[in-house]
């Protein structure tokens, strides 16, 4: 019976390394390529510091939110909050719910599991909540840039905000936006769509002009779908949503915080910071390399490619030729 269960084991090791691979040294676990055509990223959670001045935020977060947080793949700030751990003594523990929007709402009410042990919520933006004594916490934890995304083959004239009025936007329903990022769309007219797939199929087959996308998000989607190379992202984000802990009061005023706040406003969190967010567009550069683009794609190009041949030769057809020497007329 040992044998038995020593082989069944080893048969599962055997399976497990075939579909997963480890990167212990960045904390970063790879899955996925059997299933989804592709590897994804998944952070390990920050664990096994056991010092006695150690403090501990458990933070209620969005298990739907990946880069910034995610049930099943993790955060990207995992990097920060080792790095956090180690030099501050201070550990950031998520606590995912099932039912996000009513723990948030039971939160800001001041009402919060025993069991959790939830003392903050994570990576909210700001709004303004008037029946909630909870508080921001100072410096923001970070800026999630929105940029606008265009198709590389047809690229509008925008240069400000005021420009987006002028075309056809849309954004993605899953993407997370502040409510003052939300009116700002509103007033320009930007549609909402189901998700990013469908924001981007609308983009490359003419039904949209451009995408308004926060940049992580919208470019980890541009890799997954194999379209990095037909869309461009604005040099400058158009839009910057400040990312919070948020806290009851006395978590707020505690003295451990104040690492937090020092740590945040800091240099070495800036560099870390950066090393965690190109370390993650690179793996997903890397590990989708060869996916297939969707069938639109080449739907689209075929289609523009005869449309473009098509009108050449009416305008042959049909437009006189030029007086020779008035080159104001002479077609490019």
């Amino acid at each position: 019976m040992k044998n038995i269960k020593a082989l069944f084991f080893c048969l599962v090791g055997a399976l497990g390394a075939a579909t997963v691979q480890a990167e212990t040294d960045s904390g970063i676990w790879m899955k996925g390529k059997e299933v989804n055509g592709y590897n994804q990223p998944h952070y390990e959670k920050i664990s096994g510091y056991d010092w006695k001045d150690r403090y501990i935020i458990t933070s209620l977060a969005d298990p739907d939110n990946f880069p910034w947080s995610s049930a099943s793949q993790g955060s990207v700030f995992s990097k920060i909050f080792r790095d956090l751990a180690e030099k501050e003594h201070i550990i950031v523990d998520f606590y995912y719910p099932r039912n996000y929007p009513n723990a948030v709402q039971k939160f800001e009410e001041g009402v919060v599991s025993s069991f959790s042990g939830v003392n903050t919520l994570f990576g909210v933006y700001y709004e303004n909540i008037p029946y909630s004594q909870n508080v921001y916490i100072y410096p923001s934890f970070f800026e999630n840039p929105v940029h606008v995304i265009t198709s590389a083959s047809s690229n509008p004239d925008i240069n400000n905000k005021e420009d987006l009025k002028k075309f056809r936007g849309v954004y993605a329903d899953t993407d997370k936006f502040s409510s003052f990022v939300l009116k700002d769309f509103s007033n320009f007219g930007i549609k909402k769509v189901k998700n990013f797939p469908e924001a981007y199929k609308q983009l490359l087959s003419g039904e949209a002009d451009y995408i308004v996308g926060s940049y992580y998000s919208g470019i980890i989607e541009a890799y997954k779908l194999g379209i990095r190379d037909y869309v461009t992202f604005s040099k400058e984000a158009v839009w910057k949503m400040p990312m919070f802990f948020r806290a009851f009061p006395k978590i707020e005023r505690y003295s451990r915080v104040e690492y937090l706040k020092r740590y945040l406003k800091s240099p070495r969190y800036k560099k870390i910071r950066d090393e965690a967010l190109r370390e993650l567009v690179e793996i997903y550069k890397e590990n989708t390399k060869g996916v297939v683009p969707p069938t639109y794609i080449k739907t689209t190009t075929t289609q523009k490619n005869e449309e473009q041949s098509q009108n050449v030769e009416e305008e042959n057809a049909t437009v006189s030729p030029p007086i020779m020497g008035d080159k104001k007329d002479l077609k490019k």
